[in-house]
């Protein structure tokens, strides 16, 4: 607790250790970096290495399984049987070629029973359509549905294109070569198909398609694969996956797309899948232009590096700690002056005036603490002075203001006159009296500037009465104020001001009667008063000049309509009270003019 009250972010010495620690972790992330980078990169590479090894395994026995399955085609093809059969083909009926497809298909059982891996064998035609099976089921499709699916595909036209030779496809389902074959018993078939003859026959007459389950493919390369340790499968030239360690990958689309990386036979990429990264190792495979392809997930490599990583993030937070504590004690006594003319001038700034240091350091900081105590003693002399002479001046503007009427003296002389007018029955005469009084009585009782809006408004009562008696009674006072906001507190004497200027500007038409409407409400802490009179009113241009002069703080002795203390006088004592927030507003009229006083909402 005391380390983290001493250490606090504003001052020097915290500011100089975080800003020591933040350059020693920005180095330890860096170099964590760099040596985590260069160490992945190195397991990269040398994985890269062993799986080379690996994929010229795969592809050996690939190699060797399309080359079985190009022999075996060869043997089934010199059977005199089949040889029968296909010069044949176009010369007998379908009756008279019913024994034959019996033939055939005793043939395809022989041989897949012979050689496990082969799945299932066709022998198609365009005018007998497609004969054969697997061991287990037989199939001939018709003619016209076998030229629909197959004879126009572009797996024929390749097939012709490269005769003699074998070509291979890979992705046909089951269900390509027989309908019948969904739901569970479907699957992906590697094809090798060519065209074959009559070994007398200059025309090629039939397309032999040996089909190899993808099962039986992956387990050639995936049977010793651990799942953890990633994923491996076959892709074509365009990306799309024939054959995996995961069957629900077969048929969608990998990463790796050799057309558009234009990869080489053999490298690697890197891949991102949500929150995992992977390493992509690919190897050509010298049948049909595949690719084997394995993602390594780069987590494997982590546990690898995390052990250096933990003894270099070690080695450097004891290298931090230690630097730290050196740093520390050596700062605090370096910085102690600093902290304590720190403390000094926050005392000051709190209104600790004359503070100062007892010892001052023999050094440049010496200096500093030397000003600081001239400084110190300066202000409160400068305060003391200045205080002195405005209380003088306040004294004098009261004193001034006390004697410029003897209150006992102008209290006895109304009250004689009150008497005289009440014998001669001069009611008028006394009504006045005795609001003049009213209005004088607040001047001499209170030294308090500020007083509550209901003795605002009852000065101010006073006040019309006097007016009407001059006006002959031709001005109307309303007052519209809920009970709650008459305990606001406002300064003295700022509404007479405006009234004042409401009846000037009504009185410029003689005849007629004014009319001056009060009205105050609250609103967000706020208390705005409205002084709203039925004179000419104001034009918009002299409207905006106005409020212009009264947002400045600029004299606009042409407004206050004569005497008093002036609308000006009572704007800047509102913004000397409480803020240049606050203060008075024309607001536009269709006829007549207003004003609102903006205060703070205060009770009293």
């Amino acid at each position: 607790m005391k380390l983290a009250k001493r250490l606090r972010p504003q001052s020097l010495r915290a500011q100089l250790i975080v800003f020591f620690m933040i350059i020693s972790l920005v180095v330890l992330s860096a170099a964590s970096y760099i040596i985590y980078t260069f160490m992945l990169n190195q397991i990269k590479d040398q994985n890269q290495r062993l799986l080379y090894q690996q994929f010229q395994q795969v592809d050996h026995n690939i190699h060797g399984l399309v080359g079985d399955v190009d022999r075996l085609s060869k043997l089934f093809l010199l059977d005199d049987q089949i040889q029968q059969m296909l010069l044949h083909l176009s010369d007998k009926s379908e009756l008279e070629f019913l024994g034959y497809k019996n033939m055939l298909h005793a043939q395809i059982e022989k041989f897949i029973s012979n050689y496990g891996y082969i799945h299932s064998i066709y022998l198609t035609t365009e005018n007998q359509g497609a004969m054969g099976g697997s061991g287990d089921t037989t199939l001939v499709q018709s003619k016209e549905e076998w030229n629909r699916t197959f004879f126009g595909s572009e797996v024929f036209k390749r097939s012709v294109e490269a005769f003699p030779d074998m070509i291979i496809q890979g992705g046909l389902r089951k269900s390509y070569f027989n309908p019948y074959l969904t739901g569970d018993k479907d699957g992906t078939l590697f094809s090798m198909i060519r065209g074959v003859r009559a070994i007398y026959d200059p025309k090629t007459s039939a397309t032999l398609i040996f089909n190899v389950d993808e099962r039986y493919l992956a387990s050639l390369y995936s049977a010793d694969l651990d799942p953890s340790d990633g994923d491996m499968y076959i892709v074509d030239a365009q990306g799309n996956i024939l054959s995996g360690s995961r069957p629900e990958r077969i048929g969608t689309r990998s990463v790796f797309r050799p057309s558009e990386e234009q990869a080489a036979d053999y490298g690697s990429i890197d891949d991102k899948a949500g929150n995992a990264s992977y390493q992509l190792v690919y190897y050509k495979l010298q049948d049909a232009g595949w690719y084997a392809v394995k993602e390594i997930p780069l987590k494997l490599y982590s546990g690898q590096i995390l052990a250096v990583q933990r003894i270099l993030i070690a080695v450097f937070l004891c290298s931090i700690l230690i630097m730290f504590a050196v740093s520390y004690f050596w700062l605090r006594k370096m910085i102690k002056p600093l902290r304590l003319l720190a403390g000094k001038m926050k005392d000051v700034s709190r209104g600790e005036l004359g503070v100062t240091f007892d010892s001052v350091p023999d050094n440049e900081l010496g200096i500093v603490v030397r000003r600081f105590n001239e400084m110190s003693l300066s202000i409160v002399d400068l305060l003391d002075k200045n205080n002195r002479m405005q209380e003088a001046k306040r004294e004098l503007e009261i004193e001034a203001l006390r004697y410029q009427i003897n209150p006992h003296f102008l209290y006895n002389t109304l009250n004689m006159i009150r008497w005289m007018a009440t014998m001669i029955k001069a009611d008028n005469i006394v009504n006045t009296i005795v609001a003049l009084g009213n209005i004088l009585r607040p001047v001499f009782k209170s030294k308090d500037p500020m007083c509550s809006l209901r003795d605002e408004l009852s000065y101010l009562e006073n006040y019309i009465k006097i007016i009407n008696m001059r006006f002959n009674n031709s001005i109307r006072f309303e007052i519209g104020v809920d009970e709650p906001v008459l305990d606001c507190r406002v300064p003295r004497f700022i509404l007479q001001p405006l009234v004042e200027n409401a009846i000037a500007a009504g009185r410029q038409e003689e005849d007629r009667a004014i009319y001056i409407a009060i009205a105050a409400e609250t609103e967000g802490g706020e208390l705005r008063i409205r002084v709203t009179d039925s004179g000419v009113g104001i034009e918009p241009e002299r409207l905006n000049e106005l409020n212009r002069l009264l947002d400045s703080g600029e004299s606009q002795q042409a407004s206050e309509g004569g005497g008093g203390i002036g609308l000006s006088n009572v704007n800047k004592r509102i913004r000397l009270y409480f803020g240049p927030q606050y203060g008075l507003r024309f607001e536009p009229r269709e006829k007549g003019a207003e004003v609102v006083v903006r205060l703070p909402a205060g009770g009293a």
